[in-house]
């Protein structure tokens, strides 16, 4: 798994915790959910090829696949609830500020 791969994972399972953890204060009657995570990642960006290209992802796609005794508008409103409520995908929507630090020795 390379980085961006384990970004995608950390997203992934994030959300997976989120929904687990919230289904029955949200009244879902959740019996099983996955989520499917891809990225579009233009690689000439990161080996400099293109210096047009962004180094990072360009595109995050999460798809539910919920299985719950429910309606479609409230696994709708469920995962709005996820998507606003995950930490992980908080910090990509809202980057956070940055620091570098360097110690030499």
């Amino acid at each position: 798994m390379n980085q961006v791969e384990a970004l995608l994972s950390a997203l992934g399972a994030c959300k997976i915790i989120v929904a687990r953890s919230f289904a029955e204060a949200n009244h879902i009657q959740l019996e099983d959910i996955k989520i499917e995570l891809t990225g579009e990642l233009d690689p000439d960006g990161f080996t400099g090829k293109n210096p047009d290209a962004k180094v990072g992802f360009s595109k995050i796609t999460s798809k539910f696949i919920i299985k719950a005794d429910n309606t479609e508008e409230e696994i709708a409103q469920f995962v709005h609830f996820i998507e606003t409520h995950c930490p992980v995908n908080d910090t990509i929507l809202n980057a956070p500020t940055l620091a570098t630090e360097i110690e030499t020795l």
